[in-house]
């Protein structure tokens, strides 16, 4: 199986870099069954993809020409061998259907999940802007977020601060264009979740809430200045 089929992923996506490399390590893929699309010039693969679906979903070609496998169905292949209960879990519809949704939500929202600069490549695998999906993130992202501040937080300290700075923050993208300015709200959200979650930790154990209320603004301030000069280079391209 791992020579005779290589998966196809997105070397400016650090989250697909992540896992298919991951994939590597746990010997469901040979190095060689691992291309980059930038790679993908300097093979005769490209004949074989959707480009259109593939900026979506990930593909698995089959390396003696037969049928490419796309997206959640890649993935299944690959840790079926493995995990062989996955396979039968997701024959079941509503298993099926939740994880297909799951799949699609991360997919359209990873280029705000692990942002990284716009770079002229041959293959264009960024994913389609979806208002659905990314409205999506940002309420479950955001609110979850929010949620977990509120929690760990002094109510004061949360209603006094976060709360004003969030709605300063707000104002401070519109001057994005309608869809630039969503995607901005979905780095807002992640960043709400991240720090909510480092936030949280002080809150399970007390000890460490000053520390962590200290690690989770300098990691909010790194992140933001970070992010925002991304957003930049996207809207400017």
């Amino acid at each position: 199986m791992k020579t005779e089929k290589a998966i196809i992923y997105d070397d400016n996506c650090p989250l697909c870099h992540w896992y298919t490399g991951a994939f590597v390590k746990a010997d469901l893929l040979s190095q060689q069954g691992r291309i980059s699309f930038s790679e993908l010039a300097k093979t005769d693969l490209a004949a074989q993809l959707d480009l259109h679906r593939s900026r979506h979903e990930i593909p698995l070609v089959d390396l003696q020409g037969g049928k490419t496998m796309y997206g959640l169905d890649s993935l299944i292949y690959l840790l079926n061998p493995r995990f062989p209960f996955i396979k039968r879990m997701m024959a079941i519809s509503p298993v099926n259907y939740a994880v297909r949704k799951l799949y699609k939500l991360i997919s359209y929202n990873r280029g705000v999940m692990a942002p990284s600069p716009p770079r002229a490549r041959l293959y264009d695998c960024t994913p389609e802007f979806n208002w659905k999906y990314r409205l999506l993130f940002i309420g479950i992202a955001g609110g979850l977020g929010l949620s977990m501040l509120n929690l760990s937080l002094p109510h004061s300290i949360f209603l006094s601060f976060i709360l004003p700075v969030l709605g300063g923050l707000l104002l401070l993208g519109t001057h994005f264009k309608a869809q630039h300015y969503i995607t901005y709200l979905g780095h807002l959200a992640v960043l709400a979740f991240l720090t909510g979650s480092i936030c949280l930790l002080g809150w399970f154990i007390p000890s460490l809430f000053p520390l962590s209320g200290l690690l989770a603004v300098v990691f909010f301030g790194w992140q933001y200045a970070r992010r925002f000069q991304i957003l930049k280079l996207h809207h400017e391209n």
